[in-house]
């Protein structure tokens, strides 16, 4: 069956997350990845732990169905290769800092010189110019100066990240999206273009509800949970989760389900202001009722009152519930020695699905392969390795 970008060669500048998660993404809906690494180190996480069979699983989650060339971009002969590529492919990727690029003499001004149809997608942290455009993006300062970061944090404690790269993986979805958006302008124009998303932009899109409030009404957001949503309580077995702001008395609802008068008609929560100013009452009447029992009596029994509940679990957990499996969430990838179980195909499409087809590459382990379908002979190659412009 074909896949959705079959024919669309991509060349892959990109390191960790951000980057990587978007060319991911092409490659399993059948684009052809071809991943630009340094010799001797390969890219940044191939350094980071865990690892398992001496190989890092942090870079093997992102880098599936992709082919692996080593060059030293610093040489003239490695440059060379690059401008060749950059010749027959649709896209050119990199997560670099602004500027790296250019020093390197890979700007889109130089390389729509060569293919005046090549889009080139940059993630950076805070966008490709402005005055942040030099500072080194990463999760962590993009929640921080997102506000994110400082919005994650309860009285007696110092804020702290979230538990997952959200902004890298928000902003690889959208270094996804702008890259498909190119390819279809690209059908009516012929011409590629600028594909510019950051860390920072993303954080802002994920709280698109927060600042809209900040900005149009000059309000601070309220840092206390509201119980009615998204309250945290502890059953007898373990914690829930629970969610009622999709019908119109849910508090009503929630007092039938823990078998208490209506809260509702209690004059210290008669108003979503008053819930707001007296959240740690409405917590601890709750609280009292929930410990009683199991989490999967408090699911049943508030799912019958249209409340949203779900039992909260812990990673393993998780990845082994029927629905996961249901989904084929988790793949398994196999090579002659190895076997690994990664994330799969997030988007699911009917008549052209992707798939993860082949285990992640090792360091240049296609550098001759590309190399041969550029044109060079053999001899040439071996020229390149002697140089260290290739490994």
């Amino acid at each position: 069956m074909n896949s959705s970008l079959e024919g669309i060669k991509v060349i892959d500048l990109t390191q960790v997350i951000m980057g990587p998660s978007c060319t991911a993404q092409l490659a399993d809906h059948g684009a052809e990845v071809i991943k630009i690494e340094r010799p001797e180190y390969g890219e940044l996480s191939r350094q980071f732990g865990p690892f398992k069979d001496g190989e890092s699983l942090s870079y093997e989650c992102y880098n599936r169905n992709k082919k692996s060339i080593a060059i030293n971009l610093k040489s003239e002969e490695g440059k060379k290769i690059i401008y060749k590529l950059v010749s027959e492919s649709d896209v050119i990727v990199n997560n670099f800092r602004p500027g790296v690029m250019d020093s390197l003499g890979l700007s889109y001004e130089d390389l729509s010189k060569i293919n005046k149809e090549i889009i080139y997608a940059c993630g950076t942290g805070f966008g490709l110019s402005g005055p942040l455009k030099g500072i080194m993006g990463h999760e962590s300062v993009a929640e921080a100066l997102g506000g994110f970061l400082g919005r994650n944090g309860e009285p007696g404690r110092k804020p702290r990240r979230a538990p997952a790269a959200v902004a890298d993986a928000s902003t690889g979805l959208h270094l996804t999206v702008g890259i498909l958006l190119a390819l279809n302008a690209r059908h009516k124009t012929g011409e590629g273009q600028i594909v510019d998303v950051s860390l920072l932009d993303s954080v802002m899109w994920m709280q698109g509800w927060e600042v809209s409030t900040v900005t149009n009404l000059d309000e601070a957001i309220a840092s206390d949970s509201n119980p009615l949503d998204s309250g945290v309580y502890e059953a007898s077995d373990g914690l829930i989760v629970m969610s009622g702001l999709f019908i119109p008395n849910p508090l009503k609802n929630i007092s039938e389900v823990i078998e208490v008068e209506d809260l509702s008609e209690d004059k210290r929560f008669k108003s979503m202001e008053d819930i707001a100013k007296n959240a740690s009452d409405l917590l601890e009447i709750i609280q009292k009722k929930i410990i009683k029992k199991t989490s999967e009596h408090w699911v049943k029994e508030f799912e019958k009152a249209n409340i949203i509940c779900s039992k909260i679990l812990g990673m393993k957990e998780a990845i082994n519930q029927p629905q996961i499996k249901h989904n084929k969430t988790i793949v398994e990838i196999k090579k002659k020695d190895a076997k690994r179980n990664i994330v799969g195909v997030p988007v699911r499409l009917s008549k052209t699905p992707g798939a993860v087809r082949t285990f992640p590459p090792k360091l240049g382990e296609n550098t001759e392969e590309i190399l041969l379908s550029l044109g060079y002979k053999s001899s040439e190659i071996v020229a390149l390795k002697n140089n260290k412009a290739v490994e």
